[in-house]
């Protein structure tokens, strides 16, 4: 018996983006959700109200003061909420 596991996904990984064009597209595709569009200046006050958003509840979602930048910090969000890569 297989059981299916309720995960979003988010498909955008900030490797090759700036802080604004990850940013948006965050807000974009979690449009129900009210996400900040912020400067890249400002990325760890927009990662930590995403840290806390109820639609991450199930997952581990980290907030940004563990990381150096933001791209560090969307890395490790987009493998949380999407798992790792097979």
């Amino acid at each position: 018996m297989s059981v299916l596991k309720t995960q979003a996904n988010f498909p955008f990984l900030p490797d090759y983006m700036t802080w604004e064009e990850w940013n948006g597209n965050f807000v974009i595709y979690y449009g129900q959700e009210p996400i900040a569009i912020s400067t890249e200046e400002d990325w760890q006050s927009t990662a930590a109200q995403i840290s806390e958003l109820p639609t991450f509840s199930a997952y581990p979602v980290a907030g940004p003061d563990t990381f150096l930048n933001w791209q560090d910090w969307a890395k490790d969000l987009a493998l949380t909420i999407n798992g790792p890569s097979r």
